[in-house]
């Protein structure tokens, strides 16, 4: 594995240096590697940032990511087979053991760094060094895909007056590691990891040339116990798509934290928290997919159509069925797909296997 840390503190001396711009639209291509499979690696990038790749190879990508607002924190993205790690398709597959011996790479190297867990807006893990040193502060997330290390680091610039990394700013690396594109060549770019997983979309149409739904996937943020633990009256905060002004705070005997009387902060057993209002959790949109409708897609219905009233069985149907039924509620102004009640489960190679849309009493 292949540790950046020691790089980033030069980071500031490659400001200048030429970084390519963003494209204005779509999401910027960095280069491909091609040891344990072959993949293009894309990414969008946050407001106002750049990206320069530095070293692109068959078994490392290495790119910075930068602001020409000096004030503004600095970060390098690292993307380095190990073959050590050659089997592993997602960090979520290494047990407690496997994660102490990554957890000593950077112990080891500082032993005051803090250790802790979260996850992309897809679910997949990520493990989090922070220094929070008075003189000098990074935060460092890695990963791992199909053998390959993923290490992004956040470090603010020598520019900047204060030299504090803020929770949003964690947020801003966490979403951009959820958006960052791993597309295998020949493959068109499906914008996010959906394999084994079922995910909450919002189905905007059908291409009837192509054979492929048009899918927003939608997802809800993990709130980290130190962000949750600084919440107080009066803070105003982003919770999914929405902005949330906090009027009360209070923990009940569960450990859940209720904003307003009516938000549930959910403590998870891995860590941190997910928000929810009546059942609903907070989400928001994190990619846009084409999704192939074979033969073998079934279509499951929990509510009738003309009404949106919850069935009393489930009606199984074919993604033939789905077609149909979205163009007939296209064109008779029916409840639609574009409410928040819609998942798909992925199978393990990414295809979807299953559509359902079930009932919610919001709808």
């Amino acid at each position: 594995m292949k540790k950046i840390i020691a790089i980033i503190l030069s980071l500031a001396l490659l400001l200048g240096t030429g970084i390519a711009a963003a494209e204005s639209a779509g999401k910027v291509t960095i280069g491909t590697i091609s040891i344990n499979g072959e993949f293009t690696l894309q990414c969008g990038l946050p407001e106002g940032y750049q990206v320069k790749p530095l070293a692109v190879n068959p078994d490392l990508v290495l790119a910075l990511i930068a602001s020409e607002d000096e004030t503004k924190p600095v970060m390098q993205l690292s993307v380095a087979y190990d073959e050590t790690y050659s089997d592993v398709h997602r960090m979520n597959d290494l047990d407690e053991e496997a994660l102490e011996i990554l957890e000593k790479t950077f112990t080891d190297v500082d032993p005051t760094v803090e250790i802790s867990y979260g996850e992309t807006g897809l679910g997949t893990q990520l493990l989090i060094a922070r220094q929070n040193a008075e003189s000098y502060q990074y935060i460092d997330f890695l990963s791992i895909y199909e053998g390959y290390f993923i290490e992004f680091v956040l470090v603010a610039p020598e520019g900047a007056e204060d030299r504090t990394l803020t929770e949003e700013q964690l947020r801003m690396c966490i979403d951009f590691l959820t958006d960052l594109d791993f597309v295998p060549a020949g493959a068109k770019p499906r914008s996010a990891d959906t394999a084994g997983k079922t995910c909450t979309v919002r189905i905007q149409g059908y291409d009837a040339e192509t054979n492929t739904l048009k899918v927003v996937l939608r997802a809800g943020d993990l709130l980290s116990d130190e962000e949750v633990a600084g919440y107080e009256a009066g803070d105003v905060i982003t919770l999914g798509s929405e902005t949330v002004e906090i009027d009360s705070i209070e923990t009940d005997e569960y450990n859940d934290v209720i904003l307003n009387d009516e938000i549930e902060l959910r403590k998870q057993e891995s860590g941190g928290y997910r928000a929810y209002r009546y059942e609903a959790e907070f989400l928001k949109d994190i990619a846009e997919i084409d999704i192939p409708v074979t033969e073998n897609l079934v279509y499951r219905e929990q509510i009738d159509p003309e009404t949106g009233d919850i069935l009393d069985e489930d009606t199984v149907l074919t993604g033939a069925d789905l077609v149909n039924r979205i163009a007939e509620e296209t064109a008779n102004n029916g409840i639609g797909f574009t409410a928040d009640n819609v998942q798909i489960t992925f199978d393990e190679e990414g295809n979807a296997a299953v559509v359902e849309r079930f009932y919610t009493p919001w709808q």
